[in-house]
């Protein structure tokens, strides 16, 4: 019997030992989206909603549903359809939401036009009220690469005048191990009015399956 019962362990053991070198030999979907010789990286859109990626290579707007931040006080579901009230567009959009000490935000991001980032194109906050706005980056999407910044112009839509402000997002840490998560990711955005003051500088970083994870502002 123990003969009979030592084999049956064995053979646990080497079937448990099988399945583990299996799993080390199958990489992360988020391993090959980083080309380390050229600097280079694919970023999906669920690296902004939290969401679980096949490791396609094509921007879609993916189902999410998650709940985040410090005090666990932000969401983002969609996606949905929206119709902007200034261009008339409708619009695939994520709602999220963050509820501040100030009251309820709720914002929606959409893909842009050129496929390379989320932007917001609606606004509200206790503070400012609804504000719309188009062209516009919050995200960077697709390819980028270490230390690359890219400029947009955005249209911010308010009661009786059209503002032009300008933004940009620099890469500071393209992939990179956060608190134990591998492949998070850490840029800049900075936000300026069309007279070249500066309206918000901040410092976002992002983790896989957990959408932003830190949020520093300048």
């Amino acid at each position: 019997m123990n003969g009979r019962h030592n084999s049956i362990a064995l053979a646990l053991l080497l079937e448990l030992a099988v399945v583990t070198l299996a799993r080390a030999a199958d990489p992360s979907v988020w391993d090959g989206a980083f080309d380390a010789s050229a600097q280079s990286r694919f970023i999906p859109v669920e690296l902004w909603t939290g969401a679980a990626w096949d490791g396609t290579r094509e921007l879609k707007m993916t189902p999410a549903d998650i709940r985040f931040g410090d005090r666990a006080q932000k969401d983002i579901k969609g996606p949905m359809e929206w119709k902007h009230p200034n261009t008339g567009e409708t619009l695939v959009v994520y709602e999220r939401t963050n509820q501040e000490k100030s009251g309820l935000k709720v914002e929606f991001f959409a893909m842009n036009e050129a496929k390379n980032g989320l932007g917001r194109v609606y606004d509200s906050r206790t503070s400012l009220g609804p504000r719309t706005f188009t062209g516009g980056l919050k995200f960077p999407l697709g390819y980028w690469k270490q230390a690359e910044t890219r400029k947009f112009l955005e249209k911010r839509y308010g009661d009786v005048k059209i503002e032009t402000r300008i933004e940009w997002i620099t890469i500071t840490k393209l992939d990179f191990i956060y608190n134990g998560t591998p492949h998070c990711l850490e840029f800049e955005w900075l936000y300026r009015d069309g007279g070249g003051k500066t309206v918000d500088h901040q410092t976002y970083t992002y983790c896989p399956n957990q959408a932003m994870v830190k949020q520093v502002q300048h």
